[in-house]
């Protein structure tokens, strides 16, 4: 059995053949992006003339596991590049496709501002989906809506911070980006992704607190353990703020102002007194007030982040022990974190039947 199998599927998701034979081939995935699918291997005139591979062909990245071949990433890929070249002395063919996230980055928000679909506030997720909604399926424009057939959306589930947003005219990928950074600014952590489950349609998704499972209590990732890589332990004050002050309704001696203050952290050293201000005028009361400069304390606290590789061992396995998106925990240097896979790659060569196949992942986490 090959270790990795290519379906190739026209744009519409008809099989035509399989590609089982790589020069070499990486891959991957990471969170809230898109990443490519790069293949290189002979040219064969027979099987694969030229002009077999065209634009926006689907490629399936299968590969084996435990015996069975699986798809890889809960995605597919989109041909975007095709290379015809000599190697010394052997014709050889490059593929290059993007995953199925790829297809976010090629619209705008294509409404005035002051419009419901330029300006919106809500639930970060269904903020998400509305803008993938009224941009991909039930645009006004009709020519921009594509079929259920190819192309479907998740239902709101009301996951996420409360966000607001204006983004007439921007591309929809950065501004879904950006509602997901404010979500998890507030507190919630979000995601999102354009899931392929081996046929169309497309799904996509919002993920709220991570993009797989969380298997925390199953699996510890430790440097004395050999199973984390380039591991990094940042602390880091840089946007800590200690006393707050939040300004609310009223004017001049009559303005209501709440506050708070850490005074821990404020008495760590005789430089700690970082004040921040920040206004919301729907409030009147003090001890309203209070408790929002108490959660912006929270918020703009000093924090301790891990970042590493997860290195395969008998039990970290990719697709085996841990996925893509899981939440994994890892203890570094005396601190525990719950961290998320962010992304990996995948990186397979075959020169002359010798093989390397190799994973990487990256997680982070912070307390």
């Amino acid at each position: 059995m090959p270790k990795y199998e290519v379906i190739v599927k026209t744009d519409i998701g008809t099989t035509l053949f399989v590609l089982t034979q790589f020069t070499s081939l990486t891959a991957g995935r990471f969170d809230r992006a898109y990443m490519p699918l790069e293949i290189t291997m002979p040219q064969d005139d027979e099987l694969y003339p030229v002009g077999t591979f065209t634009k926006d062909m689907i490629l399936e990245l299968w590969r084996e596991q435990n015996q069975t071949m699986v798809l890889d990433g809960e995605t597919c890929y989109f041909l975007r590049n095709i290379r015809y070249y000599r190697d010394g002395t052997k014709d050889m063919v490059y593929l290059k496709a993007y995953d199925a996230n790829y297809i976010l980055d090629g619209r705008e928000v294509e409404y005035n501002a002051g419009t419901s679909q330029a300006s919106k506030t809500g639930a970060a997720c269904d903020v998400i989906k509305e803008i993938i909604d009224e941009n991909f399926v039930s645009a006004t424009d009709t020519d921009r809506n594509l079929s259920s057939s190819y192309f479907t959306i998740d239902s709101d589930d009301g996951f996420g911070a409360t966000v607001t947003k204006a983004f007439s005219r921007q591309y929809v990928m950065s501004t879904i980006q950006s509602l997901c950074n404010q979500s998890r600014e507030a507190g919630t952590w979000v995601t999102f992704d354009t899931v392929y489950s081996g046929s169309l349609p497309l799904v996509f998704k919002t993920f709220v607190n991570q993009r797989g499972n969380d298997i925390t209590g199953q699996l510890l990732l430790s440097d004395e353990a050999g199973n984390i890589a380039n591991p990094t332990l940042d602390f880091d004050w840089t946007s800590e703020a200690t006393v707050c002050y939040v300004a609310g309704k009223g004017e001049g001696d009559a303005r209501v102002v709440g506050s708070a203050t850490n005074s821990d952290r404020l008495n760590e050293s005789i430089w700690s007194r970082r004040e921040m201000i920040t206004e919301n005028f729907q409030k009147s009361v003090k001890a309203s007030l209070d408790a929002e400069a108490d959660a912006y304390l929270d918020k703009f606290s000093p924090k301790i982040i891990f970042t590493g590789e997860i290195v395969e061992t008998e039990g970290t396995q990719y697709g085996v022990n841990w996925n893509y998106g899981d939440k994994v925990r890892a203890a570094y240097l005396g601190y525990e974190f719950d961290c998320r896979v962010l992304g990996y790659t995948i990186d397979y060569k075959n020169n002359g039947g010798k093989t390397t196949d190799k994973v990487t992942a990256v997680i982070r986490g912070e307390i």
